[in-house]
């Protein structure tokens, strides 16, 4: 789910705030995707403790902030609501 490539230039990035080779500022892509981590392991807690509604919500709202094939198969493996 971390984004490894600019999504302005596609270069490749660091642990810095900014991409190296153009600048572009990560700080919204990356609380996106920790907000996106935060809500899944939510999903994940909901699940293991029985309640598939909640975790079907939050695993969706992980999805809409950020793509994630656990998120995804969270999801397909709780079925439609």
């Amino acid at each position: 789910m971390t984004v490894d490539r600019c999504p302005a230039c596609r270069g490749r990035l660091t642990p810095e705030p900014a991409c190296p080779r153009c600048g572009c500022d990560l700080e919204l892509v990356r609380r996106a995707e920790a907000q996106a981590r935060q809500r899944l392991v939510h999903a994940l807690h909901a699940w293991a403790l029985g309640d598939a509604h909640q975790a079907r919500a939050l695993a969706q709202a992980s999805l809409r902030l950020a793509h994630s094939p656990l998120a995804a198969c969270v999801l397909q493996v709780l079925g439609p609501a």
